[in-house]
């Protein structure tokens, strides 16, 4: 199986092929899906499963430009598109993130006559093969995020990301085990879109790869804790883990952590201002818990070179070889 993760800016947008079958997850932004920007893509005609994690412009926009500048016969003959909450998509022609964005994609799809469908926590599907497993959004979540909709759309809500922004200080840090200490609380009902971001569960020839998109660790936690009580395991071996929202500390716990076992992970961003993901939490976080379950290497993978530019003072110290590549292919 291969991940491509494609150039999107700031934002997400992830091929996963097997076999014969190519699986686009979220877009970026309009320019994410050109040939000139990520030349290894295939043809859009060939890719037979759109996923689309949440409404963000950074995940939506690819999406959008092909939905509105295409028609059928451009597309595979039996493509599914799957989304969290098909009768909110929304969107508009700017980069902010927000309950304003207009209907153009849902009008486009529905003119096209797209096969959508709805996918939520619990949810299973089979494919050639691989199997995926939805770890969120959650009902109570999605209840959530309709409500604050119609707050928006009647004048009474608006929606601003909420202490998302990384420290300023630079990428150069120590890593020491005090970091496992969580340090905030980090209400998942105060930025619902990204909480009600898809996240699944791919199984392919007995590998394992997290798909996390922008999701909440809360809502990932428990249904892992669900899945490790039916196989009976206490922890689950990945083989790859896309990390949530491109490294933000909000969205990688010690929590989350406890309940894998894995040493690769894939960070999605250009690591540009304001935000300038991933953070340096998460990359301690990450570095301690793959060294206490026993693994010698941790393996990062940026799909940009500026965001794998950080410093460990003390890597010397910590008895693992800590790797930064920059491809955007990664292979299990």
């Amino acid at each position: 199986m291969r991940v491509l993760v494609l150039k999107a800016g700031k934002g997400d947008s992830l091929l996963l092929s097997w076999k014969k079958h190519h699986m686009l997850i979220d877009s970026g932004t309009p320019a994410t899906l050109r040939k000139d920007r990520n030349p290894l893509l295939p043809p859009i005609k060939e890719i037979d499963f759109f996923v689309l994690t949440h409404i963000d412009y950074d995940h939506i926009g690819g999406f959008l430009h092909i939905f509105s500048h295409s028609e059928i016969k451009s597309f595979h003959p039996d493509l599914k598109f799957f989304v969290n909450t098909p009768e909110l998509i929304r969107y508009k022609n700017d980069d902010k993130v927000g309950y304003h964005h207009g209907n153009l994609l849902s009008e486009s799809v529905k003119k096209l006559r797209i096969n959508i469908q709805n996918m939520n926590s619990g949810d299973y599907f089979n494919v050639d093969g691989a199997s995926f497993f939805a770890l969120s959004p959650d009902n109570e979540h999605l209840k959530i995020l309709a409500e604050k909709w119609n707050e928006f759309h009647n004048g009474r809500c608006q929606h601003h990301i909420v202490n998302d922004k990384v420290s300023a200080r630079k990428k150069r840090f120590s890593v020491t085990s005090d970091i496992m200490v969580e340090e905030f609380d980090n209400n998942p009902c105060k930025d619902i879109i990204n909480t009600s971001s898809i996240a699944l569960l791919a199984e392919y020839n007995d590998k394992r790869i997290l798909l996390l998109g922008d999701s909440h660790p809360s809502v990932i936690s428990k249904s892992l804790r669900k899945i490790l009580f039916t196989r009976k395991i206490q922890v689950l071996d990945v083989d790859l883990i896309k990390i949530s929202h491109h490294g933000s500390r909000h969205n990688t716990t010690v929590e989350f952590l406890n309940l894998i076992s894995c040493n690769r992970f894939i960070i999605s961003t250009d690591g540009s201002r304001p935000y300038s993901h991933p953070d340096s939490e998460v990359l301690s976080k990450i570095i301690i818990s793959v060294r206490s379950k026993g693994f010698t290497e941790v393996y990062f993978y940026f799909n940009y070179e500026h965001p794998s530019s950080f410093d460990v003072v003390n890597e010397d110290e910590l008895g693992i070889k800590i790797h930064r590549i920059i491809s955007t292919e990664v292979f299990i």
